[in-house]
Order: structure tokens, then C-alpha cells, then sequence
């Protein structure tokens, strides 16, 4: 049995390929979501296809999203309270040949591998060997890494680099890619002609939406420099923020629009002109289309793009006016490759025993 636990939207879209090959194969799997994100993480799951989950381990805090640390110590709490009502129960129920998946760099890959842990499963951890080099930031993604890195069984490393920072451990596998890139190329259909010409803002992280001049400075620094109009994609944590701001400072050049379904986004994304994000994530999607992209963060622990189709800003404004100025020079080809990181990961796990179809078959 495969277990997946999770919590956000975003590793739901980057386990989603593999629940889908697993699918296809006749092999069972489980999700336990801790919902770090509520509303928008059931939505998701129903867009990706993905079926009810398995086990609710927890409901954000109080069935809304988290936004402050105290409502995410609440949520961790609740989480401890169902490993520490539910762990004994679920070890005699589960198949004995089980394994646990956890994806990523959120509190809940921590909370996901400690709860494989008590069961006494090994933990699978997609994306793994990813290092800023600073665990200061990104905060506490960095430490969340470096956690998982430590008590995870099978280390699924997405780049050379992430398997150099896994030196010496055993069961690290080299996955070509991260997962992103079966989850870009399933949503991808024929582009659609999107019109006019936009620049596309994705900034969402707590470092930066809390931090309310840097939020100021660089919205007024692109409504000043862009050449282009540019549409501004919120969630529930950088919604207030951005709308606000975007209002009350009078920015001309700025669309608000709310979260798009992955397939809508992925057709938002490659017609963008250029991308300006703190998402690793986007970091990955838009390298796949040689988007050019200004990754809005002190330091990046990905390698996509960068040298080519990215830029990292450091946060400095100096670097923000220069890529809106210099963006058509960054456009890169498009990515043509054939490995599947979802199919290799699968494969890995099928040859480790744990691929049994749902007739008891080897898959």
C-alpha cells in the first residue's frame, strides 16, 4: 500500500501525476491530507481528479486556511492529537508492506514522515535533496528539507545537485526532473490565444506578504517599470495584502484575479510574457516553457531556469528594474524531454514490493 499524506495545494498538484500512473497501473494508494490549506486543497483535489481523501487528519484551523503562526501551532496540534489517537489503531489495520509519501518542504512533509515513522512504515520523499544553503530561508522550508532529508527511508532527488546534497545516504534515486513537469504536461493542452499581451505576478509567501514596504516597494517598482499590463494571481493569504495595496496606492497596471484550477493556469502561465513569483513552483512550471522569470526571494533552493529563463532578485529593486527592462532576453526554448519523473518514481516503488494491484498481483 502507498500512503500519501499531505496538506496544500501544491504538493496535491505535484503528487497528482503519480496517484495518476499508480491509477493506471491497477495499484492502490491511500491520501491522509492534513489540510494546511482547507477550502482550497479539497477544491484542488477534485480538479485534479484525485478521489475523496482517505483519512481527514486535520481541518486547518478551524476549518479555514492558516494565517498566522498561531493559528498553524493550533493546526499542528490537532495533528499531534489524531497521530496520538489514530497511530496504534492504523498500524494494525494497515498492509504490513505499506509505505509513506510525503512531498516537498511544508510542515506537513515533516508532520507526514514522523507519522510514517510511528507506524514504523518508511517514508518515500518526493522532491528530496533541495538546499538553499541558509536555513534562514526560506523559513522554516529550508530546516522542513533538511528534517525530512534526515529521516526519510527513500530520498527521490529531482536534479544532480539535490543528489550531490544527498551524498552519502542510501536509496537516493535520480528522478530527471521534478514532478511538476508530468503535472505541466498533463494539464497541457493546444495554448490558447489569450489576446494582449500581459506580464503574470504570483507572490504569496508569508516572508514577503507580512513584510508590508517590501510588498509596497515592489508593486509600485512594476506598476513604474513594466512595459505591459500585468495580471496579479491571489490566494487566501496574499489577497488581503495585495488587494489592498493595489487599491489604496493607485496601481493602474494591476489585474487582481483569484486562484485559477491547475489546467486554467497552466494555459495563464504559458502565455504570460513574463513571470514575476516567490514560488518555487511556478519557478519550475514557467522553466519548462523558457518563460522569463523574476524569482522574488532572497535565495532559491531550485536550479530551474536559472542561468537561462530566471533571475533570482534577492529581494533588490535594482534587479527587479532590470528584468522588466531586459525580460524578451531571457525567453528560452521550451523544455522536450521524455523521462517522467512521476513514471520513474513509480517504477522505484513497484520494484521495492510495493506496486501490489488491487487483486493481490504484482503490478
Amino acid at each position: 500500500m502507498i500512503i500519501f499524506i499531505y496538506g496544500t495545494t501544491a504538493e496535491a498538484i505535484k503528487l497528482a501525476p503519480i496517484a495518476r500512473r499508480l491509477d493506471a497501473r491497477g495499484i492502490p494508494y491511500q491520501q491522509w491530507i492534513t489540510q494546511q490549506h482547507t477550502v482550497a486543497l479539497r477544491t484542488a483535489m477534485v480538479e485534479l481528479g484525485l478521489p475523496a481523501p482517505d483519512e481527514v487528519i486535520a481541518d486547518g484551523w478551524r476549518g479555514k486556511p492558516l494565517k498566522s503562526p498561531w493559528q498553524m501551532l493550533g493546526w499542528t496540534m490537532d495533528v499531534a492529537w489524531w497521530t496520538v489517537t489514530h497511530v496504534m489503531k492504523k498500524r494494525k489495520s494497515v498492509p504490513a508492506h505499506s509505505v509513506v509519501l510525503v512531498h516537498g518542504d511544508t510542515v506537513t512533509t515533516v508532520l507526514g514522515t514522523m507519522i510514517g515513522r510511528l507506524m514504523g512504515l518508511p517514508v518515500g520523499h518526493v522532491e528530496a535533496g533541495l538546499r538553499s544553503g541558509d536555513w534562514r530561508n526560506p523559513f522554516p522550508e529550508e530546516l522542513d528539507r533538511r528534517i525530512v532529508g534526515r529521516l526519510a527511508r527513500f530520498h527521490y532527488a529531482p536534479s544532480e545537485e539535490a543528489m550531490s546534497n544527498l551524498h552519502g545516504r542510501r536509496n537516493v534515486v535520480f528522478t530527471n526532473g521534478n514532478t511538476v513537469v508530468d503535472a505541466v504536461r498533463d494539464s497541457a493542452g493546444t495554448l490558447q490565444d489569450a489576446g494582449d499581451r500581459y506580464g503574470l505576478v504570483l507572490l504569496h509567501r508569508f516572508e514577503f506578504i507580512s513584510n508590508s514596504s517590501l510588498v509596497e516597494e515592489t508593486l509600485r517598482t512594476i506598476q513604474e517599470v513594466s512595459p505591459l499590463p500585468m495580471r496579479i494571481i491571489v490566494d487566501a493569504y496574499s489577497r488581503d495584502a495585495v488587494t489592498a495595496g493595489v487599491r489604496d496606492w493607485g496601481l493602474t497596471k494591476f489585474t487582481v484575479e483569484p486562484k485559477q484550477d491547475h489546467a486554467t493556469f497552466v494555459n495563464t502561465l504559458r502565455a504570460a510574457s513574463f513571470v514575476i513569483t516567490d514560488s518555487g513552483g511556478v519557478q519550475e512550471e514557467s522553466s519548462v516553457f523558457g518563460i522569463p522569470t523574476l524569482i522574488h526571494r532572497r535565495a532559491t533552493e531550485r536550479s530551474e531556469g536559472l542561468g537561462s529563463s530566471a533571475i533570482l532578485s534577492e529581494w533588490d529593486m535594482a534587479t527587479v528594474r532590470r528584468f522588466l527592462e531586459g525580460w524578451a532576453d531571457l525567453r528560452a526554448p521550451e523544455r522536450d524531454e521524455s523521462a517522467s519523473p512521476s513514471d520513474i518514481i513509480v517504477a522505484d516503488l513497484v520494484s521495492r514490493g510495493f506496486g501490489a494491484r488491487n487483486d493481490g498481483s504484482a503490478s
